[in-house]
């Protein structure tokens, strides 16, 4: 994948790198740098959304903080009195205990009013309906359930969501038994390598952001091949790579891999961000993405037997789809940008 940011940047991120040693720090060292990097990419959203403006000569000095930040906190062993609790980071472990508190902090009311619609309105744009209406869905890696619930209002026949945390699909249950009782919906503790799902049964697929989180990726997609319908249809959306915003949020994640992630989402906690907002920073400051882009995920798809359709519209202001969001600095700030696209299984 390329990187549309320039060297400088990149060699300065090298240097972040090497120089932080996990070993000497105390949980107040862990807290300032937690603090410090949920400013930095507060700061790279705003500049993000800043139409036209180049967002490397606006975050270079900040970049250039972090690295001198690093230096004085490898002096500051003696000022924290408690000892740094640290984890080896495994990668499909600790999304597995990260995502479940992450979907589970939304209370009924905020997930009715701030995710539900968010999905019902990407269907409307891209003008989907037809595929959904009396047809067979599955939702891979379904987290709490909202894009499902979303697509009830279309009318579909059967929706399974399948989630290998226990504690999102225990959320998931609560939340359609109160609202969606009498709906055909279904969320199941099941991986998304081995769901046990019947083959060639349903007629629309969901993958909304999960594989690009996991060891291996390829053998997700070829379970979704299995349970799909030939001719069905297969929303995915993963994550490009290659401008500021991922390498500022990669950055944050190795810095803060080996810390004990319950330090890390209870200083984001502890700031008063929106539920959102929490979720949101819990997510990038923890959570490893495998970038790629539209030609990679093309030809990874089609060696498993799906055809490309089209690129899908994300619909929001803070969606950066590429063909649908104009900017003159899009590849410096999002490199591939958000991939929401339509495949088939032929």
């Amino acid at each position: 994948m390329k990187n549309f940011i320039n060297k400088k940047l990149i060699f300065l991120g090298k240097k972040i790198l090497k120089k932080y040693k996990i070993q000497k720090k105390n949980s107040l060292s862990a807290k300032i740098l937690i603090n410090y990097l949920i400013y930095l990419n507060l700061k790279v959203e705003k500049l993000l959304l800043e139409k036209d403006v180049n967002p490397e000569t606006k975050i270079l000095k900040d970049i250039e903080y972090l690295y001198t930040l690093i230096e004085q906190i490898n002096t500051f062993q003696e000022f924290g009195g408690k000892k740094l609790k640290t984890q080896n980071f495994k990668l499909e472990r600790n999304h597995k205990s990260l995502f479940q508190k992450l979907w589970v902090n939304y209370n009924f009311n905020e997930f009715k009013e701030e995710r539900l619609g968010r999905y019902n309105k990407r269907i409307k744009i891209n003008k989907l309906q037809p595929m959904l209406r009396n047809k067979k869905i599955v939702d891979f890696g379904c987290g709490h359930g909202n894009f499902l619930m979303s697509i009830i209002s279309f009318k579909p026949k059967e929706c399974i969501g399948i989630d290998y945390g226990k504690d999102s699909i225990k959320y998931a249950n609560k939340f359609k038994k109160k609202y969606f009782s009498k709906q055909n919906i279904f969320f199941l503790t099941r991986s998304v390598y081995r769901s046990k799902l019947n083959k060639n049964y349903f007629d629309f697929a969901i993958q909304n952001g999960v594989f690009h989180h996991l060891k291996n990726e390829n053998r997700a997609y070829k379970e979704v091949f299995r349970v799909l319908k030939k001719g069905g249809y297969f929303w995915v959306y993963t994550d490009g790579g290659g401008g500021i915003r991922d390498f500022v949020w990669d950055l944050s994640q190795q810095l803060l891999q080996n810390i004990d992630n319950s330090i890390v989402q209870n200083q984001i906690r502890s700031i008063g961000l929106s539920t959102n907002k929490e979720y949101h920073f819990g997510d990038g400051l923890s959570a490893r993405y495998r970038h790629t882009d539209l030609t990679s995920i093309k030809i990874r798809l089609k060696k498993i037997g799906f055809k490309f359709i089209k690129q899908l519209n994300g619909g929001f202001k803070t969606d950066f789809d590429y063909p649908f969001h104009k900017d003159k600095f899009f590849k410096k700030k999002y490199g591939s940008g958000d991939l929401r696209l339509l495949f088939k299984k032929t």
